[in-house]
Formats: structure tokens, C-alpha cells, sequence
């Protein structure tokens, strides 16, 4: 099977190895977004706007076509919007790792994932 249609993600074929997928928007008035982390690596596919971007220590501006590539842990969020559109994109997060936890995390109110959590595959 080649199409997993929007609500039915636990139809995805067993050789599929994405936890979770799907679009992302934030404008100025909302920016900036929440800095978080997962127990997998993500990615951002850009595919409107601009913005800068923080991941880790590291900011950069971000526009169409660009792909940020954060590891299990990695903390990130939108810091700004410098479009008058919204900065929109599409992300894919890989196989749940370590404690295996869904959706954003925290630091201070979840703990980071340990060296051997993201060293496992």
C-alpha cells in the first residue's frame, strides 16, 4: 500500500519508519512558537514563508525549500516570522526512541533524553 489517508495513521505499512507527519503553520502575531523537543529526529520541509529558527544553540533564517534536520532532544522552535505570510511547513519525525514519548516536550518539565537514548537506533 502506498497512500495512508489524513486519520488513519495506524494504517501505515509496517515498512513505514515515520512516528508522526503533517503541516505546521505560525505567523507573526504568533511567533515565537514553543521551544521543544522530541524522542525522535524531525524534519522541517519550508514550504512558504520565512522565519528564523532555532535549533540548539543555533538560529538561521529559514525560507522555501530549506530542511531543518533536528535530532532526538535537539530543542527547537520559531523565534520569528519575517514574512507577511505565514511561514508554513511540512514535517516527518522518525521512529519513537528512548522513553518514546509523543508530541512537544519541554525541558524543565519533561527530562532530556540521556546520550545512550539518542545513541540507540
Amino acid at each position: 500500500m502506498a497512500f495512508v489517508k489524513k486519520g488513519e495513521r495506524d494504517a501505515k505499512p509496517d515498512w513505514v519508519a515515520l512516528s508522526n507527519w503533517g503541516i505546521f503553520g505560525c505567523d507573526k502575531a504568533s511567533a515565537p512558537s514553543d521551544l521543544h523537543f522530541h524522542d525522535c529526529d524531525e524534519y522541517w520541509l519550508i514550504i512558504q514563508g520565512k522565519a528564523v529558527v532555532r535549533c540548539d544553540d543555533e538560529d538561521q533564517v529559514m525560507e522555501v525549500g530549506d530542511l531543518l534536520c533536528a535530532k532526538m532532544g535537539e530543542q527547537h522552535q520559531i523565534v520569528e516570522v519575517l514574512s507577511d505570510e505565514p511561514f508554513r511547513g511540512v514535517y516527518l519525525e522518525g521512529p519513537m526512541r528512548g522513553k518514546m514519548r509523543g508530541g512537544h516536550l519541554h525541558a524543565g518539565k519533561h527530562p532530556l533524553p540521556t546520550a545512550d537514548e539518542i545513541a540507540a537506533t
